[in-house]
């Protein structure tokens, strides 16, 4: 019986009954009684609050906010009715009761469901790199950030990877301002909903031709999330793995020891990823074959699947000349029911059926067609080396574009038009398996005692440097000019990462960090009792983003740590090995000397093209650090607009060169231009087409007309319409 007909029967009874059953059912989602929370919002300390915002009241300093109970202070919404003499005439969101309030007590809240005018303000930056893209490090709400992004990104993100609260109730995050506990009976809803309105955004910036997301989660949420992700990626082929980063476990009270981690990978559209050469190290962790020469293996189906019948297009004689030295083609395939002795076959040519050691017919990997383009391309040959007469071997499509992409040297062909290749210059590429165990994915000694080294004990779990350089490297290996984004930046590990990637092939990736500057509940705590809010100079400079990820940037790229001394070590990741030795013993029994194998531990280079790079070397990088900052549309003119959102376009401009800055008629920058009067519009098509660097240009208009035009004459850059009101141009309203 269906469910409605079962609510239909209970209302006759009684409706509310019916009603309450209905509202029950329809709410839960992911395994939950699922609250959809409602609408998520932030506090906008340092946004100057005007008549007609919304607020919260705060607490008077030194004093804590109980979040603890049914009311918390938080939740209680003010609407700005009138502001005189430093005082605020606020309304009751819910009650209508009026109250006064001073106004350095109240904050300006962002609801996700209301409009909101984002900018940037660029506060610090660092440049090693030359002519280099710059790294972007933003201190801000992650949601009005990402929201910031996709006008500049939409749909050319080659990489998202992000490692997100986990929720374990250990007040690691928050949600409405408020540090969300193990006691909170929706704090499952609350993630979700977080997580869901996100993952939205990121979505958009995603290229969906070829991208990859990549999140990490530990036990407490990986179901519920991997029901997310594939709610929200249906499209996409999303696989997980399970990642050991702390070999020694983490107690947990009656609990197995945690060892793992689990990392989901959510490609898009054509998204592969890239057969590495990979370390020693990991080769208890995939599946090849154990030589390094090229497999030709059997042209003839084995296993599943392997029969006639399962796939009649594949059965037809291939002809080999009379010396089984040469192909002479291929026959017509023969339908199921006819005779395979009824196939016409030339005199002059030996013919080969895919037939089983058992006499059983069976059938060839590919099509007759696939084959004979196969044949030509040297892929495939005649084998004379088992008990049979002949027998057809191939390279399977793998092979095939490893010789395709230049990996393996083609030195000749044989008489049958095989090639022939140098096995002995191959460098062997590994698929791993979905369980890592890698010593350097080690949070502790390649996460915490890393960033200790560089900023101090600043950062609690900080993932490891050299697991997030594996993960990007497995899906921008082959793309040095790859975007990726990280919108839970945190220490700043997926920046660090993607320098060694460009250190180690000259690659000009580069990465976008999200982070806001929260700090710990225990610091909140501390601070509060000393009078302190989030406005105040020393609350803001322990926050995470000031306090630990720009720190770690800027001393990463300049190789020296928080106090200036350069940084020791190398990023060749010294790990311990045995060394096998041939050494003479003496026998304990004979006395005797003889000869026996014996180790010795040894260190050596994770990967040796890292070796002779020292970490005090730094990195040739650029980065860039901007707050997000939200400005007040009726209070900011047009012109003094445009320095906030300067840097969202050259965000969009490919974050090379200059910011450009307001100035008469239009501006001509390195890698974009901006037309602000459309008077000046033919001299501005003359300049940006003299400059075949400009990939991306702006014109402020509202007239879609004007745009349209400017589009037709700049037919190979991509034209972006700024409206004359620059704020309207950045209006977010995600829920809404």
């Amino acid at each position: 019986m269906r469910l409605e007909d079962l609510m239909e029967r209970a209302a006759k009874y009684d409706e509310n009954l019916a009603r309450d059953i209905k509202d029950y059912v329809h709410g839960r989602r992911y395994g939950l009684v699922y609250e959809a929370s409602k609408p998520e919002f932030v506090r906008m300390w340092k946004k100057p609050v005007v008549r007609g915002d919304i607020v919260n009241i705060l607490p008077p300093r030194g004093v804590m906010e109980d979040t603890k109970n049914d009311d918390d202070p938080s939740e209680i919404v003010y609407k700005v009715i009138s502001i005189s003499n430093g005082v605020a005439t606020l309304r009751n969101e819910k009650t209508d009761e009026t109250v006064t309030a001073s106004v350095d007590d109240i904050v300006a809240l962002a609801r996700f469901d209301k409009p909101i005018y984002a900018g940037l303000k660029e506060t610090g930056r660092v440049e090693r790199g030359g002519d280099k893209p710059y790294h972007v490090v933003i201190n801000g709400e992650n949601y009005h950030a990402l929201q910031t992004l996709v006008y500049a990104y939409q749909g050319q993100v080659d990489c998202i990877y992000i490692d997100p609260p986990y929720n374990t109730g250990a007040t690691d995050w928050k949600y409405n301002n408020n540090y969300v506990g193990k006691d909170d009976k929706y704090r499952h809803s609350k993630w979700l909903t977080f997580m869901e309105d996100r993952l939205r955004l990121a979505k958009k910036l995603l290229n969906p031709k070829d991208s990859v997301l990549i999140v990490t989660i530990d036990e407490k949420e990986y179901l519920r999330l991997g029901l997310l992700l594939e709610q929200l990626f249906p499209e996409a082929d999303i696989q997980m793995v399970s990642s050991a980063i702390n070999g020694k476990g983490v107690s947990r009270d009656s609990e197995f020891f945690r060892v793992n981690e689990y990392i989901f990978f959510v490609k898009i559209g054509d998204c592969l990823f890239s057969e590495l050469s990979l370390p020693d190290e990991w080769l208890g962790n995939i599946k090849t074959s154990t030589t390094k020469q090229v497999r030709w293996g059997s042209l003839m189906r084995s296993g599943t699947g392997a029969d006639r019948k399962d796939s009649p297009g594949c059965f037809y004689p291939i002809f080999i000349s009379k010396d089984k030295k040469e192909f002479r083609g291929a026959g017509e395939v023969i339908p199921i029911g006819v005779d395979r002795s009824t196939a016409r076959i030339p005199d002059d040519v030996i013919a080969i059926f895919p037939i089983h050691d058992d006499g059983t017919e069976g059938r060839w990997q590919y099509s007759r067609d696939k084959f004979l383009e196969l044949q030509a391309k040297g892929y495939a040959r005649i084998s004379t080396y088992t008990k049979k007469d002949a027998t057809i071997r191939y390279i399977s499509e793998g092979w095939q574009k490893r010789v395709e992409r230049g990996e393996i040297e083609v030195i000749g062909k044989g008489p049958d038009g095989s090639l022939i290749f140098n096995d002995e210059e191959y460098d062997q590429k590994y698929i791993p398996g979905n369980q890592w165990w890698i010593n350097t994915h080690d949070a502790t000694e390649f996460g915490s005692k890393l960033v200790q080294k560089i900023i101090g004990k600043r950062f609690s779990f900080p993932k490891s440097l050299y697991a997030v350089h594996d993960t990007l490297r497995f899906f921008v290996n082959n793309k040095p000019n790859a975007l990726v984004v990280d919108f839970f930046g945190g220490s700043g590990t997926t920046l660090h990462a993607v320098n060694l990637l460009n250190a180690e092939d000259c690659g000009q990736r580069k990465c976008i960090l999200v982070t806001n500057n929260e700090i710990s509940e225990d610091e909140e705590i501390s601070l509060t009792a000393q009078g302190l809010r989030p406005t105040d100079e020393k609350w803001d400079d322990l926050g995470i983003a000031r306090y630990v990820t720009w720190p770690r940037t800027v001393c990463s790229i300049e190789g020296q740590d928080i106090k200036g001394k350069p940084l020791k070590g190398d990023y060749g990741r010294p790990i311990e090995t045995y060394q096998e030795y041939e050494g003479e013993i003496i026998d304990p029994v004979t006395g005797k000397k003889k000869r026996k194998k014996l180790f010795e531990k040894v260190k050596r280079p994770f990967y040796p093209e890292l070796a002779d790079h020292k970490m005090s070397d730094g990195f040739r990088e650029n980065a860039i650090f901007f707050d997000l900052e939200y400005l007040e549309p009726s209070v900011v003119n047009a012109d003094l607009a445009f320095d906030r959102i300067a840097p969202i376009l050259w965000l969009a401009g490919g974050c090379k060169g200059e910011i450009l800055q307001r100035q008469k008629g239009y501006v001509i920058g390195e890698t974009y231009a901006v037309l602000f009067d459309p008077r000046y519009k033919t001299r501005f098509v003359d300049a940006v087409l003299e400059n075949k660097e400009i990939k991306t240009s702006f014109i402020v208009t509202d007239a879609a007309e004007r745009y349209r035009s400017l589009c037709a004459e700049l037919p190979g850059c991509r034209v972006m319409q700024l409206y004359e009101s620059y704020l309207r141009s950045f209006e977010i309203n995600a829920i809404g």
